[in-house]
């Protein structure tokens, strides 16, 4: 890595640095598309599951705090 453009990014504001860090892994994230589909369908049936009755959301605190 270039220490110059360390010592710029670094220089940065924190917000324009996180800003910067998103730019950078954005350019480099590939997503197979076949994966990001099966998210999709995996999330819309897990919504239509509670939405039907088949499956019950359990609050986080409710299911680590019990009584």
């Amino acid at each position: 890595m270039e220490q110059k453009l360390l010592d710029q990014a670094l220089a940065m504001s924190p917000n324009e640095r996180v800003e910067f860090a998103q730019i950078i892994l954005a350019s480099i994230e590939q997503e197979d598309e076949k994966i990001r589909e099966k998210w999709i369908t995996e999330v819309k049936d897990r919504m239509e599951a509670v939405r039907s009755g088949k499956a019950k959301l359990i609050d986080f605190d409710s299911l680590y705090h019990e009584d």
